[in-house]
Protein backbone atom coordinates (compact mmCIF):
# COMPACT_ATOMS: atom_id res chain seq x y z
CA UNK A 1 0.00 0.00 0.00
CA UNK A 2 0.91 3.03 -0.86
CA UNK A 3 0.87 5.87 1.69
CA UNK A 4 -0.09 9.41 0.29
CA UNK A 5 -0.23 13.48 1.96
CA UNK A 6 -3.41 14.73 2.82
CA UNK A 7 -4.23 17.93 3.28
CA UNK A 8 -4.99 18.57 6.67
CA UNK A 9 -7.32 20.87 8.65
CA UNK A 10 -5.65 24.09 9.61
CA UNK A 11 -4.86 23.91 13.28
CA UNK A 12 -7.11 25.07 15.30
CA UNK A 13 -5.77 26.55 18.90
CA UNK A 14 -6.26 23.73 21.42
CA UNK A 15 -6.72 21.10 19.74
CA UNK A 16 -3.73 18.67 17.85
CA UNK A 17 -3.96 15.73 15.89
CA UNK A 18 -1.36 13.38 15.34
CA UNK A 19 -1.63 10.78 12.14
CA UNK A 20 -0.75 7.26 13.60
CA UNK A 21 -1.59 5.30 9.67
CA UNK A 22 -2.91 6.65 6.67
CA UNK A 23 -3.35 4.06 3.74
CA UNK A 24 -4.79 3.65 0.49
CA UNK A 25 -8.33 2.70 0.11
CA UNK A 26 -10.14 0.18 1.43
CA UNK A 27 -11.44 1.40 -2.13
CA UNK A 28 -9.94 3.27 -5.63
CA UNK A 29 -10.25 6.72 -4.82
CA UNK A 30 -10.13 6.57 -1.03
CA UNK A 31 -8.15 6.91 2.02
CA UNK A 32 -8.16 5.57 5.48
CA UNK A 33 -6.45 7.65 8.15
CA UNK A 34 -6.23 6.76 11.55
CA UNK A 35 -5.67 10.00 13.78
CA UNK A 36 -5.09 10.63 17.65
CA UNK A 37 -6.65 14.08 18.56
CA UNK A 38 -6.31 15.78 22.06
CA UNK A 39 -8.80 18.32 23.01
CA UNK A 40 -7.48 20.65 25.75
CA UNK A 41 -10.04 21.64 28.45
CA UNK A 42 -12.11 24.14 27.60
CA UNK A 43 -11.97 24.02 24.27
CA UNK A 44 -14.71 24.29 21.64
CA UNK A 45 -14.28 22.05 18.34
CA UNK A 46 -15.67 24.62 15.14
CA UNK A 47 -18.63 22.85 13.34
CA UNK A 48 -17.09 21.15 10.37
CA UNK A 49 -17.87 17.77 7.59
CA UNK A 50 -15.12 15.09 6.68
CA UNK A 51 -15.52 13.87 2.72
CA UNK A 52 -16.22 10.49 4.06
CA UNK A 53 -16.93 8.92 7.62
CA UNK A 54 -15.47 9.10 11.04
CA UNK A 55 -15.60 6.55 13.41
CA UNK A 56 -14.11 7.88 16.60
CA UNK A 57 -13.61 6.11 20.33
CA UNK A 58 -13.34 8.18 23.47
CA UNK A 59 -10.10 7.48 25.41
CA UNK A 60 -10.21 10.16 27.98
CA UNK A 61 -12.51 12.83 28.95
CA UNK A 62 -15.28 13.46 27.14
CA UNK A 63 -17.22 16.23 25.34
CA UNK A 64 -20.95 17.05 23.45
CA UNK A 65 -21.35 15.48 20.08
CA UNK A 66 -23.49 17.46 18.06
CA UNK A 67 -24.46 16.15 14.62
CA UNK A 68 -26.58 17.68 12.27
CA UNK A 69 -30.14 15.53 12.05
CA UNK A 70 -29.10 13.56 15.10
CA UNK A 71 -29.61 14.41 19.34
CA UNK A 72 -26.86 16.05 20.55
CA UNK A 73 -24.94 13.49 22.86
CA UNK A 74 -22.65 13.85 26.11
CA UNK A 75 -20.02 10.97 25.15
CA UNK A 76 -17.60 9.74 27.78
CA UNK A 77 -14.53 7.33 27.90
CA UNK A 78 -15.16 4.25 26.93
CA UNK A 79 -18.06 5.61 24.06
CA UNK A 80 -17.71 5.42 20.17
CA UNK A 81 -19.53 7.31 17.56
CA UNK A 82 -19.34 7.25 14.13
CA UNK A 83 -20.32 10.73 11.30
CA UNK A 84 -22.04 9.98 8.15
CA UNK A 85 -19.55 11.48 4.99
CA UNK A 86 -20.16 15.38 4.30
CA UNK A 87 -22.49 15.49 7.96
CA UNK A 88 -21.86 19.18 10.15
CA UNK A 89 -20.73 18.49 13.41
CA UNK A 90 -19.25 20.12 16.48
CA UNK A 91 -17.55 19.47 19.71
CA UNK A 92 -17.30 21.09 22.78
CA UNK A 93 -18.30 21.30 26.76
CA UNK A 94 -15.26 19.00 27.62
CA UNK A 95 -15.17 20.43 30.76
CA UNK A 96 -11.93 20.68 32.77
CA UNK A 97 -10.02 17.53 31.62
CA UNK A 98 -8.31 17.07 28.21
CA UNK A 99 -10.32 14.66 25.67
CA UNK A 100 -8.35 12.10 23.70
CA UNK A 101 -9.96 10.41 20.76
CA UNK A 102 -8.79 7.97 18.71
CA UNK A 103 -10.51 8.46 15.02
CA UNK A 104 -10.53 6.33 11.84
CA UNK A 105 -11.48 8.09 8.54
CA UNK A 106 -12.10 6.55 5.19
CA UNK A 107 -12.53 9.95 3.04
CA UNK A 108 -12.12 10.59 -0.48
CA UNK A 109 -8.46 11.23 -1.91
CA UNK A 110 -6.90 14.62 -2.34
CA UNK A 111 -9.69 16.64 -0.44
CA UNK A 112 -9.52 18.51 2.58
CA UNK A 113 -9.36 15.83 5.84
CA UNK A 114 -11.59 18.19 7.01
CA UNK A 115 -13.72 21.61 6.16
CA UNK A 116 -15.41 24.04 7.91
CA UNK A 117 -19.94 23.54 7.73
Amino acid sequence: MHRRKVRRPRRRPGVTRKVLSQTDGPTPGYVTIIVEAEIEAGVTVARHTHPGIESAYIIEGGLELPIEGQPTRALKPGDGFVVPPNTPHAGGKNGDKKTKIASTYVVEKGKPLASPA
